[in-house]
């Protein structure tokens, strides 16, 4: 029999037996940079949400209107909403309990249209344009903060005859409404 020899074992020590310092550092830099990301898309969502729902609530307030000179047609017939501005005119009479002539439902409707406005839009107002017989614009504008300084819409547009001057940071809503 041949004598065994023996050789002897060397073993190695790994190199490595867990994440240094650095690796971690490294780790949660990337880590935090992805969540800032995300974090960043969700507030760019949440703002974009923001100004559909602005733009939804405008577009209801313009139907609105529109609503309400159908439910009048002798207030349209008699040339009450033809030039209705963005100001609240004070009303005497609240046509909700009373009976009131076509001249006074239409001056409650501007009351009642443009207050609204105000309460559901920053720096919502509204105002109603005849631009041909029986044909109006119906404008709804307010403030939005995602413009910043930018100007609105143009000049000598539909858009200006139903909101008014274009204005810095404003967004404008119109539609046209056959009565």
């Amino acid at each position: 029999m041949k004598p065994l020899i023996s050789h002897p074992v060397t073993r190695f020590a790994s190199s490595q037996s867990g994440f240094s310092m650095l690796e971690v550092l490294v780790t949660l830099v990337v880590l935090s940079t992805g969540l800032l990301g995300v974090a960043n898309l969700q507030v760019e969502a949440l703002r974009g949400n923001q100004g559909a729902y602005l733009s939804t609530t405008a577009a209801q307030q313009a139907l609105d209107m529109a609503e309400r000179m159908n439910a009048n047609p002798a207030g349209v017939a008699a040339n009450r909403y033809d030039s209705l501005g963005d100001s609240i005119p004070v009303v005497k009479v609240n046509c909700q309990s009373a009976d009131c002539s076509p001249t006074q439902l239409a001056l409650f409707d501007h009351n009642r249209w443009n207050a609204s406005n105000q309460s559901l839009l920053p720096g919502g107002n509204g105002q109603v344009s005849e631009i041909s017989d029986g044909i109006f614009l119906i404008g709804v504008r307010w403030h939005d903060r995602q413009l910043a300084n930018a100007n609105g819409w143009q000049t000598d547009t539909e858009a200006a005859t139903a909101c008014g001057e274009p204005q810095a940071g404003t967004r404008c809503f119109f539609l046209r409404h056959q009565a």
